[in-house]
């Protein structure tokens, strides 16, 4: 019979009123790599938090490891043998590899730190793992995938029995998470247990044994790995209908031209897009990307080469974006990087258009005019004073409308679909749809494809800062 690391059983949380987990149940069992799918993110963090610490429960029961810590009468707040890995890391920047995996141990109980032994030990663990990494380095100097190996490393060094998994593919890249995935395997032949919490289900299927929806606070399905199919989903997905692609032989020539770019992570790059046509670069490294991006957002500049937008080649300055320039960027996450809560929804939505108008104020006129043809697609919201109270998929609505109103040549969107559950990206692609019918061209920025492929007309692939040769489209369940 298998052993249980985590069984929660009827929990019923609330936060300020507001219902997050409803009547859940849900188990993980120990050396499994249980997978969950969030229909929806309400209620995912409450989850996270309440597999962490035992938090207050209106109702219910959480058992680890086989023994009762929390249920809704008393709540100890005491956490869990659990660790959390996700975007964000928790290792200390400015120390080496040895000090974040040896001396932040929480089994480490030396009083002195004998910098040699911890060198022998840190370098031996590795090699037992067969990873390549200078222990020497400082954290900060690491690859996005160095640093996630050396905290499940110091996660299971520090005596965790359960680690959850935070959507990895918003991070790792196709080829890191393949490799990646291969270290969770051989962690569960040691008896730790995983639990995979990803936005699409290809990516779940690959490497669970189990898998649970979760919609509204409540697990709605159990899938077995017997069980794994795209069909037995269907009921609980959207479809996502890919529109016409744009055809080669339109009148419409490239728009943007990138020219032999080069940069410490780019090798001569060249690619076009046309109007109203959806460029997808997959970037297997992502590194690249990253360039690309702090280039257009004006926080670097290319050792060589061009970007030529409508035959025009842009001059490159550093801390100056392309805006004026006619190429826009859409950051990854892009609400708390874009919006001004405290201004109302027309400031928002117009606070781009003083540049396009080249007017320091914008009339009333103008003004009205603006709230009115957008009030077909905002509805009532449109009168927002501030942007406290809005749904995501409302925030997400305000980053894209900007740019529609604003209506620059090109749109580049790094990771659209990061973090956002399927209702959020099904309305993501929609708004992307609408920059393709009003002729933008969108080069999206990637370092995973899935949905991206619902609204890409082509796809380059990035390889060691290279394009790779073209090979049209390739699939999600097979990309490693």
């Amino acid at each position: 019979m298998k052993e249980e690391i985590l069984r929660i059983e009827n929990v019923i949380r609330k936060v300020n009123g507001i219902t997050y987990l409803d009547n859940i149940n849900f188990n993980v069992f120990k050396g499994e790599i249980m997978g969950l799918i969030p229909l929806d993110n309400h209620g995912k963090s409450q989850l996270i938090e309440l597999i962490l610490q035992n938090v207050p429960l209106h109702f219910g029961r959480v058992y680890f490891d086989d023994q009762l810590v929390n249920y809704y009468e008393h709540s100890s707040m005491s956490k869990n043998r659990v660790s959390l890995l996700e975007q964000d890391t928790n290792l200390i920047e400015d120390l080496k590899v040895t000090d974040n995996i040896g001396v932040l141990n929480q089994t480490f109980h030396d009083f002195i730190i004998h910098n040699r032994r911890l060198r022998q030990e840190t370098a031996a663990l590795l090699k037992q793992l067969g990873i390549v990494i200078e222990i020497e380095e400082y954290v900060s100097e690491l690859s996005i995938l160095e640093k996630a190996i050396i905290e499940l490393i110091r996660a299971a060094l520090n005596g965790a029995q359960l680690i959850i998994l935070n959507e990895l593919s918003n991070f790792l890249s196709i080829d890191e998470l393949s490799y990646f995935q291969r270290l969770l395997v051989h962690y569960t032949k040691q008896g730790l247990s995983f639990l995979y919490i990803a936005n699409h289900h290809e990516e779940a299927f690959k490497i669970c044994q189990r898998v649970a929806l979760f919609e509204k606070g409540r697990i709605i399905k159990v899938i077995s790995a017997k069980e794994f199919s795209t069909a037995v989903l269907e009921p609980y997905m959207l479809t996502f209908a890919h529109p016409p692609t744009v055809s080669e032989q339109n009148n419409h020539v490239g728009i943007l031209k990138c020219h032999q770019l080069s940069t410490a992570n780019l090798e001569a790059l060249n690619f076009s897009v046309k109007k109203g046509e959806c460029l997808t670069i997959l970037d297997m490294d992502n590194r690249g990307i990253q360039d690309l991006a702090e280039i257009i957002s004006g926080y670097a500049k290319p050792r060589s080469g061009k970007l030529i937008v409508d035959g025009r080649a842009i001059p490159f300055t550093q801390k100056r974006n392309l805006l004026p320039d006619g190429v826009a960027y859409i950051p990854e996450n892009p609400v708390q990087k874009s919006l001004f809560f405290n201004l109302s929804y027309l400031e928002n939505l117009t606070f781009l258009l003083d540049r396009k108008l080249d007017r320091r104020i914008i009339g009333k006129k103008v003004l009205n005019s603006i709230k009115e043809e957008y009030r077909n697609l905002a509805g009532v919201e449109i009168e927002a004073p501030d942007l406290w109270g809005l749904e995501m998929q409302s925030l997400y609505n305000l980053v894209y409308f900007r740019l529609l109103l604003y209506s620059p040549e090109v749109v580049f969107i790094m990771q659209p679909f990061s973090q956002a559950d399927m209702y959020l990206r099904g309305r993501i692609i929609q708004l992307i749809n609408m920059f393709k019918e009003k002729e933008l061209a969108v080069v999206i920025l990637a370092v995973s494809i899935s949905d991206t492929l619902t609204v890409t007309d082509r796809l380059l692939i990035l390889e060691d800062g290279k394009l790779a040769p073209q090979g049209g489209r390739i699939n999600f369940a097979n990309s490693d």
